[in-house]
């Protein structure tokens, strides 16, 4: 998808004025601790926040800020792997069980 596309579903959602206010912050802070702060708040949104954390990685050229981004952004990967990992569980549970034959021998009395 498109990052200005994904931009303007962030733009549509109810979460986006603050998400862009933490983004505005990782990118503009003269604080390095609170670029971080805000990155780590950012991660609290989830997939919503991915574009603007994407946004921040790529404009930053601290350090400590870009291993702040990727780390934000390996998170929200992992929560998605949870998330599906989760859903197939749930959906292998909603199965009947299968029942096993048991195909043992009758043993013989010597």
């Amino acid at each position: 998808m498109n990052a200005n596309l994904l931009m303007l579903r962030l733009m549509e959602s109810g979460n986006s004025d603050r998400i862009r206010e933490l983004k505005l912050t990782a990118k503009w802070s003269a604080n390095s601790n609170e670029k971080k702060k805000a990155i780590l708040q950012l991660t609290q949104y989830g997939d919503e926040a991915r574009p603007a954390i994407e946004e921040v990685l790529g404009i930053t050229a601290y350090d400590d800020v870009k291993q702040a981004c990727l780390n934000a952004i390996r998170s929200l990967g992992r929560e998605q792997e949870y998330r599906t990992l989760y859903k197939n569980n749930i959906s292998k549970t909603k199965r009947a069980p299968k029942v096993k034959k048991q195909n043992k021998k009758k043993k013989r009395a010597k």
